[in-house]
């Protein structure tokens, strides 16, 4: 089976997807988008790095991939819960 050798890479890509498809549902769910466009962007961009590195390059050479894709998609859920969220539960 796939998993039994790549169970880590799964995992990881799993979770990194739920966490984005949840920001996107939560997204497409809002009357007012505008708040969320540019955090929401910034987590894709992290996100497709992070699986380029662990899908495509893997190995030691994509692990650098894989950190700036979760770092910036760290920054890119910081931002969409910090400023889009409080944004809208503050006003």
């Amino acid at each position: 089976m796939w998993w039994q050798y790549y169970g880590d890479a799964v995992i990881a890509v799993s979770v990194l997807t739920a966490i984005l498809i949840l920001s996107s549902i939560h997204f497409f769910s809002v009357k007012s988008k505008r708040g969320f466009i540019i955090p929401l962007t910034i987590s894709t961009i992290g996100y497709i790095s992070f699986v380029i590195g662990i899908v495509f390059i893997r190995g030691f050479e994509g692990l650098g991939f894989m950190v700036y894709g979760v770092t910036i998609m760290g920054i890119g859920l910081l931002y969409y819960l910090g400023v889009g969220v409080y944004r809208k539960i503050k006003y």
